[in-house]
C-alpha cells in the first residue's frame, strides 16, 4: 500500500461510512472481515495460560483526536478514526507485523518473535509509512474537501513480553504484559506529531540506525535505593522512505519472523 493508495482507502472508508454503509461487511476489507485482531501464535491460549517471547511493539497514534471530538460532529470523527486505523491495520500486516488491539484512536502492533533485528526494523518501517501515508497521501485529499488535517505519532521498543489470556470461560481474550509495551506507549506519549520515538531495547539492536538520543532521555527508575536509566531515541524516519517500498515487495505478505537479516 503506498502513500497515496492509503490516501484513496481512507477517504473511499470515511465516505462510504458517511453515506450510511457503517456495517462491517460495507467497510472492511475482505481479509479483514472474520479475523479479530490478535497474534496466531498466542491465540489458542487457555484461560490463565501464558507463553514468553520477544518482539518489537510499536503503538502508531493518531494525535489531537481528544480535541477534534470536541469541535466536531461525533460521527465524522469516528468515521475518520476507523477509515484511517483500518488503514494502519493494512500496513501493519504488510511489513510483517500482527496488529495486536486497537487502544482509543491508535492501533498496539507487534512484530515476531523472529530475528530481533529484522523484527526491530520491520516495526520502525511501518511506522515510518504510516506516518508518511497520513502526511503525504491522506491529508492532501482531506484538504480538498474542506476537512481538517489529520496527525500522527508512533513508539516503539523491543523485549520479552508475555501473551497470556484473561478473563473467564466465555469472555476473555489474550492480553500482553511486559516492559517493552509498556515503554513503547510511553515513547508513543513522549512523540509530537509527525515523531517517532524509540526505547532502548530497539537501540541496542539497532545501533547504526537513524537514532538520535531524545532531549528528555534517560528515563530514571528507582526502587529502594536502586536507580537505573533507560535510554530513549528520536527515529529520523524520513531518511528510511526511499527503502519501504522494496521492502515491503520483498516481505509479499509474510510475517517479519520469516525475515533473515544477513
Amino acid at each position: 500500500m503506498t502513500a497515496d493508495q492509503f490516501g484513496d482507502a481512507v477517504m473511499g472508508d470515511y465516505w462510504r461510512r458517511q453515506a450510511g454503509y457503517r456495517s462491517i461487511q460495507a467497510s472492511a476489507a475482505p481479509s479483514l472481515r472474520s479475523k479479530a485482531l490478535g497474534h496466531p501464535e498466542f491465540e489458542e491460549l487457555e484461560v490463565g495460560g501464558r507463553k514468553l517471547a520477544s518482539l518489537a511493539v510499536a503503538f502508531i497514534d493518531l494525535t489531537d483526536f481528544t480535541g477534534r471530538s470536541f469541535w466536531d460532529d461525533e460521527d465524522a470523527v469516528v468515521d475518520l478514526a476507523h477509515a484511517v486505523l483500518s488503514a494502519f491495520v493494512e500496513i501493519v500486516s504488510g511489513f510483517g507485523g500482527f496488529p495486536l488491539g486497537l487502544r482509543g484512536d491508535g492501533l498496539f502492533a507487534g512484530f515476531g518473535p523472529g530475528q530481533p533485528e529484522a523484527d526491530a526494523v520491520m516495526a520502525l518501517g511501518a511506522c515510518a509509512h504510516a506516518l508518511n501515508a497520513v502526511e503525504q497521501g491522506l491529508n492532501p485529499r482531506l484538504e480538498a474537501v474542506g476537512i481538517r488535517r489529520v496527525q500522527a505519532r508512533a513508539g516503539v521498543d523491543y523485549g520479552r513480553l508475555t501473551f497470556v489470556r484473561s478473563g473467564s470461560q466465555d469472555h476473555s481474550e489474550v492480553n500482553v504484559i511486559g516492559f517493552a509495551a509498556n515503554f513503547a506507549a510511553k515513547c508513543e506519549k513522549q512523540a509530537k506529531s509527525w515523531e517517532v520515538v524509540v526505547g532502548e531495547g530497539v537501540q541496542r539492536l539497532l545501533p547504526d540506525s537513524q537514532l538520535i538520543e531524545h532531549e528528555k532521555s534517560p528515563k530514571r527508575y528507582q526502587r529502594d535505593h536502586l536507580v537505573r536509566y533507560y535510554r530513549f531515541y528520536d527515529y529520523r524516519w524520513r531518511t528510511t522512505l526511499p527503502h519501504i517500498p522494496g521492502t515491503v515487495e520483498q516481505l509479499d505478505g509474510h510475517p517479519s519472523s520469516r525475515i533473515a537479516i544477513q
